[in-house]
């Protein structure tokens, strides 16, 4: 079963995810956003990370 999003500042909600290289985090998302959906944002953001060691540019 889902875990009910948790109410926190300002709308927003804290969701548990697994990234796409199968490690777990949490991400805040916007209050009623669905699990999916921020799985979803998690994959988006595990890919926009920099390769470690590769300095940002």
């Amino acid at each position: 079963m889902p875990e009910e999003p948790k109410p926190g500042p300002l709308g927003t909600a804290m969701r548990k995810v697994t990234f796409p290289d199968g490690s777990r985090g949490i991400i805040l998302v916007d209050a009623g956003t669905p699990q999916e959906d921020a799985d979803l944002l998690a994959a988006q953001v595990w890919a926009e990370m920099p390769e470690p060691g590769v300095p940002n540019e």
